[in-house]
C-alpha cells in the first residue's frame, strides 16, 4: 500500500511538473508572440487622401467631343445641333419587327410610338454588312436613323437612344455612332445561395439595368436549396424561402424581352454542403466524417463521384430545375471539389490520378446535360490545374476561368485555353463580397485584365461574378459600379481610360443631380487603404467579424495560418500571386483607426448631400449609412483587440459599450433593409456571426464587472488558451 501511495504521489508530482512546464511555456510563448506583433506594427503607407483616379473624375469625363454613354461606342462622330425625342415618336421599320419596336419605344422612351410606312421621325433600316449585335445610330435635329442587321442590333441601338435620353434630359448632342461588342457574351452571375435570396421584384430590376448596359447573359448561382426543388420539398419547406419555378419562369420571360439569356445554374459536385448535411444524403459525401481545409476549416461539401446515387441525385435536381428555363445552356459549375481524392475515391485517385477521377465525373455530367439538349458550361479551375485533361474535354463544353484579383493570370490562362482549342469565358468579379462596400480599384483592374486578355485570345464571353461569401453582407448598390464596369469593358475592352464611370453612375444609375452618390460609392470601395494590408478576396475588417472578440495573439495566429493556406492553394492555380500575397502580409502595418473614422465621417457628410431621383433612393442612402456603421464597428472591434491589454477597466467598458450600441443598431436596421430587397429565409444564418459578437461583447462586459481576482484569473486563462491555439496552428497540416 505504501509503495502504491508513493507511486501515486510521484505520478501526481510528475503530472504537476508537466502541467507547470506547459503553463510556463504557453505563458512565455504568448508574451513572445505579443511582443512580436507590437514590433511588426508600423504606420500604413497608403495615401489616405483617397485621390480620385483620372478615369473616375466627373470633370475629366465632361469632354465636348465625347458622350456620357456606357458602354463607350467604338466610333462616335459628333454632329452639330441638339436632338430631342418627340412626345409622339413616328417610326418606320420592316413589318416583321414593327410590334417589337413599338413595344420597346412605348416602354422605354416615355413616348407614344406610331408606325409610319414613310415620312417617319425614326427610320430603322436593315444593313447586312453589320454584325449580329452591331448597329449604327445617326442623330440629327428632327430625325434619327438606325441601321441594324438583326433584332439584337436594333435593340442595342434603341437602348443607346434610351440611355442618352435619360443622361441628357432629352437634350441629346447630335452624333453618328457606330458600334459592336468585343465579346459575343457579356454576362453576370449573381449568387443567390449564400443566405440572401432576392425577391422577384429585385431580380426584375437587375434585369432592367443589365439590359440597359447591353448584357446578354444572366445566371443565378445555385447551391443548396436556393431553388425550390419540388422533388425535395421536405428538405427546405418551412425553413427557407427559395426562388420558385413560377418566379424563374417570369424572370426568364423578362430576360428574353431584354435579349438576355437566363442560363440555369446548379453546382453538382463540390459545394454540396447543404445536401450532405441532411440525413437523406449524408452518406453520399466523399469524406463522410468531414475534412478540414488548410487543417482549419471543417467542411463536408463534395459528392462521392463514383456512387451512382450521387448522379441520380443531381439528375433529379436537374429535372426539377431545367423546365423553368428556355436557355439552351446549363452551367453545372463543378468547381472546388476540395475533398476529391481524400476520402472514398482516395485509392482510385492514387491509381489513376485525381484529375482522371474528376474527368470521369465531368464526362458523366456531360452525358446527362447533352441528353437534355443543353450545352454544358463549367468552371475551369480543375482543368487549369491539371492541364492534360483540357484536350480530353468534349469540344462543346465551355470552361469558365474565374479569378478575382487584379493580378490574376488571365493572359496565361487564356493563352492555354485557346491553345488547347477550348471554348471559354473570362470571369472576373465585382469585388463587392466580403468587403462590405467593395474594393473599387481591384474591381476595375480585375475586370480590365479579364476582358482585354479574353478578347486577345478568343474568349467567347465575359461572366462577371457577384458572390455572397460569409453571409452576403454587401447591399445590392455596392455592386452597381462593378456591373457598369463589366458591361462597359465587356463590350469595348479598350475603353477604360475613356469611361465616364462616375458621371454615368450619377446620371443614369443613381440619377443624382447633385453628382455626389457615385463618388461616395466608388470611394467607399477604398476604405481598405486604412487596414494593415491588402487581403485577397476580402478586407481585414470583414475578417474580424468572423473571429469575433478574441485575444490578439490568437487572431494573429489564425491570420498567419490562413495566409499560409491561401499561398499553398495558389501554387497550382495561380503561382504568380504568391509573391504579392506574401509581401503584402510580411510588410503589414498598423490599422489606422483614426484615419478610417475621419474618412467615414466625411462620407456621411457626402451622403447627406445626395439627391437621387430613383424609386429606391431612400433605401440606398440607408443601406450605405448602415454599411458605414458596420465598417465602424469592425474598426472598433480591431481597436479593442489590439489595445485591450493596455486599457483600464473603465476604458475597456467604454469601448465595449460603444461596440454593443453599434452592433445592436446595425442588426436592427439591417433586418429592415434586408426584407425590402430579399426573401426572409437565410437572414438569421447570415447574421449569426454578428449575433455571436454581440453575445461576446456582453460576456466581456460581465467579466469586467467581476472582482479583481476573477478578472485576473480569466485574463491569465485567456492568454494560455490563445497561446495554445497559436501552437496548435503551427502544428496542424
Amino acid at each position: 500500500m505504501k509503495k502504491f501511495l508513493k507511486l501515486l504521489k510521484n505520478s501526481l508530482l510528475f503530472i504537476l511538473a508537466l502541467v507547470t512546464i506547459m503553463v510556463v511555456f504557453l505563458f512565455v510563448y504568448y508574451e513572445i508572440r505579443a511582443n512580436r506583433i507590437e514590433k511588426q506594427e508600423k504606420p500604413v503607407q497608403a495615401d489616405l487622401r483617397i485621390r480620385t483616379p483620372q478615369f473616375m473624375s466627373p470633370e475629366i469625363s465632361v469632354n465636348p467631343v465625347s458622350l456620357n454613354l456606357l458602354p463607350v461606342p467604338k466610333s462616335v462622330e459628333m454632329r452639330p445641333g441638339i436632338f430631342h425625342i418627340p412626345i409622339v415618336l413616328t417610326f418606320r421599320i420592316e413589318p416583321s419587327l414593327r410590334f417589337v419596336a413599338e413595344k420597346f419605344l412605348d416602354r422605354s422612351l416615355a413616348t407614344r410610338a406610331e408606325y409610319r410606312s414613310s415620312g417617319a421621325f425614326l427610320n430603322c433600316i436593315r444593313d447586312t454588312s453589320l454584325t449580329e449585335q452591331g448597329y449604327r445610330l445617326t442623330l440629327d435635329p428632327g430625325t434619327a436613323i438606325v441601321h441594324y442587321n438583326s433584332e439584337k442590333g436594333l435593340y442595342y441601338a434603341l437602348i443607346t437612344l434610351k440611355v442618352l435620353m435619360i443622361n441628357y434630359g432629352n437634350n441629346i448632342p447630335c452624333a453618328d455612332i457606330k458600334d459592336s461588342p468585343d465579346l459575343p457574351v457579356r454576362g453576370l452571375m449573381l449568387d443567390v445561395s449564400r443566405n440572401k435570396v432576392p425577391t422577384l421584384q429585385t431580380l426584375l430590376g437587375i434585369v432592367e439595368l443589365l439590359g440597359d448596359l447591353k448584357y446578354n447573359h444572366l445566371e443565378l448561382y445555385t447551391e443548396g436549396f436556393s431553388f425550390a426543388y419540388p422533388s425535395f420539398e421536405k428538405l427546405w419547406e418551412g425553413r427557407l424561402t427559395p426562388l420558385t419555378g413560377p418566379e424563374i419562369r417570369q424572370l426568364d420571360s423578362a430576360c428574353r424581352e431584354n435579349h438576355i439569356d437566363l442560363v440555369p445554374n446548379q453546382n453538382s459536385l463540390g459545394h454540396m454542403d447543404a445536401w450532405l448535411a441532411t440525413d437523406d444524403y449524408k452518406d453520399l459525401a466523399e469524406c463522410p466524417e468531414g475534412y478540414k481545409l488548410m487543417g482549419l476549416i471543417p467542411m463536408k461539401s463534395t459528392l462521392d463521384p463514383y456512387d451512382e446515387r450521387s448522379l441520380k441525385l443531381v439528375e433529379r435536381m436537374t429535372d426539377d430545375l431545367l423546365p423553368n428555363f428556355t436557355s439552351s445552356s446549363f452551367n453545372v459549375n463543378l468547381d472546388e471539389p476540395f475533398e476529391l481524392g481524400k476520402g472514398k475515391s482516395k485509392k482510385l485517385s492514387r491509381k489513376k490520378g485525381v484529375e482522371n477521377v474528376y474527368l470521369d465525373y465531368v464526362l458523366n455530367m456531360h452525358e446527362m446535360v447533352t441528353a437534355r439538349n443543353k450545352k454544358m458550361l463549367m468552371w475551369g479551375d480543375i482543368g487549369l490545374r491539371y492541364r492534360d485533361i483540357l484536350g480530353r474535354l468534349p469540344k462543346d463544353i465551355t470552361l469558365l476561368d474565374w479569378g478575382y484579383e487584379s493580378m490574376y493570370p488571365f493572359e496565361k490562362n487564356s493563352y492555354r485555353l485557346d491553345s488547347a482549342g477550348v471554348s471559354f469565358y473570362v470571369c472576373p468579379g465585382t469585388s463587392s463580397w466580403t468587403s462590405i462596400t467593395g474594393r473599387t480599384v481591384n474591381m476595375l483592374d480585375n475586370i480590365e485584365n479579364a476582358v482585354v486578355n479574353g478578347k486577345k485570345y478568343g474568349a467567347k464571353g465575359m461572366l462577371v461574378t457577384d458572390w455572397g461569401d460569409m453571409g452576403h453582407w454587401q447591399y445590392l448598390p455596392v455592386s452597381y459600379a462593378g456591373y457598369v464596369t463589366a458591361g462597359a469593358l465587356g463590350w469595348n475592352s479598350g475603353s477604360r481610360d475613356e469611361m465616364p464611370l462616375q458621371r454615368f453612375l450619377d446620371t443614369y444609375v443613381f440619377r443624382d443631380p447633385a453628382s455626389k452618390m457615385a463618388g461616395l460609392a466608388l470611394n467607399m470601395g477604398r476604405y481598405y487603404q486604412f487596414e494593415e494590408f491588402i487581403m485577397l478576396n476580402m478586407t481585414t475588417t470583414m475578417m474580424s467579424f468572423q473571429l469575433g472578440i478574441q485575444d490578439k495573439v490568437m487572431v494573429d495566429a489564425v491570420f498567419e495560418k490562413i495566409m499560409h493556406g491561401i499561398t499553398a492553394m495558389m501554387k497550382d492555380l495561380a503561382p504568380e500571386l504568391i509573391d504579392t500575397v506574401v509581401n503584402r502580409y510580411s510588410n503589414r502595418g498598423t490599422y489606422n483607426y483614426a484615419g478610417l473614422n475621419a474618412f467615414l465621417d466625411k462620407q456621411l457628410v457626402v451622403l447627406s448631400q445626395v439627391r437621387m431621383d430613383v424609386q429606391d433612393s431612400l433605401l440606398i442612402r440607408d443601406e450605405y449609412r448602415n454599411a458605414i456603421r458596420l465598417i465602424r464597428l469592425g474598426s472598433e472591434l480591431k481597436l479593442f483587440i489590439r489595445e485591450k491589454n493596455s486599457m483600464t477597466v473603465d476604458g475597456q467598458l467604454e469601448q465595449l459599450e460603444k461596440m454593443s450600441l453599434l452592433c445592436s443598431t446595425y442588426l436592427g436596421e439591417n433586418k429592415r433593409l434586408w426584407m425590402i430587397r430579399n426573401k426572409p429565409g437565410g437572414y438569421d444564418t447570415s447574421t449569426a456571426s454578428l449575433v455571436t459578437l454581440q453575445k461576446g461583447i456582453e460576456k466581456q462586459m460581465e467579466i469586467l464587472k467581476k472582482p479583481v481576482f476573477t478578472r485576473s484569473l480569466n485574463r491569465f486563462l485567456e492568454k494560455l488558451s490563445s497561446a495554445g491555439i497559436a501552437v496548435y496552428m503551427k502544428l496542424i497540416a
